[in-house]
């Protein structure tokens, strides 16, 4: 395991775009500033604006370029993703893995660069983290209800301490199936997760705890993707589930008001999926497509307590 220094006020951070283009960049300018309030001096990779084929923030080279060269600059002490979308697996081949472990630092994202975060940490053992994107979630700034997304950076990237217990400040957790559980955390957005499944980039799922979101998804695909995990063999191994939370993720709109009253709820479906294991669920965490959200450090150790009133805590420091 290899632990990034920790970021203070002064540190150059670096932004790139390894997956999809930039939407506005009115937004990525708000959130640029938004990081230069809390002292950083931002850096852009030389193709964070391209753009090929509508999906894709330029050619694979150029995306991994920045990647690679802003791991390989030592003045850059962190490097977070403009945006998320749905190319990152086209960079894995071509990522300089040697020298991020050589040139250990803090890596950011969520979305799609959930493959980028579980890829880099399994194979050069980088603590990762799964937290907010520049273009949308630090545009919103940190005042009013987003002061939450502030404290949860300052801990994660900015403190020599463990994350600690998480408040349940978008709603209440809710409580799917109760136990206890340790390990350490892997994950992110579960369709994109499951693209690493069976590649030599694919976590190692013994003992793990598991945090997953969605987004735009029906139940019948959060279905779909997690009996694939069930048959995967993944749900053998970890030792508990966290998930975050489901947004926009409902039944399609040309189904009839009497089929959605026989659809199964999502809590069902999960249960349906995970009823031959033991390990402990939890559901409705302040982490995916919803703004703030808390930052999970993706190779640290966690813990599951549903007997305590918070029952999700990190236990162990990210950085150092």
């Amino acid at each position: 395991m290899i632990k990034p220094l920790r970021l203070k006020r002064g540190d150059k951070i670096g932004i790139i775009s390894p997956s999809g283009p930039v939407g506005s960049k009115d937004s990525l300018k708000s959130g640029i500033k938004t990081l230069e309030e809390l002292g950083f001096e931002i850096v852009l990779g030389e193709n964070v604006f391209k753009e090929h084929g509508v999906y894709m923030a330029g050619v694979d080279e150029e995306r991994v370029f920045d990647l690679n060269k802003m791991f390989k600059n030592p003045r850059i002490k962190g490097i977070f993703c403009s945006t998320g979308g749905l190319s990152s697996n086209r960079l894995l081949g071509l990522i300089d893995y040697e020298a991020i472990k050589k040139n250990p630092k803090i890596f950011m994202g969520y979305s799609d660069i959930t493959i980028l975060l579980n890829a880099v940490h399994e194979k050069t053992g980088l603590i990762t983290f799964h937290g907010e994107n520049v273009e949308y979630g630090f545009s919103r700034g940190f005042q009013g209800r987003y002061r939450n997304m502030r404290v949860y950076f300052e801990k994660a990237l900015m403190s020599n301490k463990p994350i600690g217990e998480i408040e349940p400040f978008l709603g209440p957790i809710k409580i799917l199936r109760r136990g206890r559980a340790e390990g350490l955390l892997v994950g992110g957005n579960l369709e994109v997760l499951k693209v690493l499944i069976g590649t030599e980039y694919e976590p190692d799922w013994n003992g793990k705890i598991i945090f997953w979101e969605e987004f735009k998804e029906t139940p019948q695909d959060i279905d779909f993707h997690l009996t694939h995990f069930r048959e995967a063999g993944v749900f053998d191994k970890i030792s508990g589930m966290v998930i975050g939370k489901l947004t926009e993720c409902r039944f399609p709109q040309w189904l009839t008001k009497a089929e959605k009253k026989k659809g199964l709820p999502i809590e069902k479906i999960v249960l349906e999926i995970c009823k031959d294991f033991d390990f402990p669920i939890i559901m409705n965490l302040p982490f995916g497509h919803v703004h703030p959200q808390i930052v999970l450090p993706i190779g640290v150790k966690a813990q599951i307590d549903t007997e305590k009133s918070l029952p999700f805590s990190i236990t162990e420091k990210a950085v150092k």
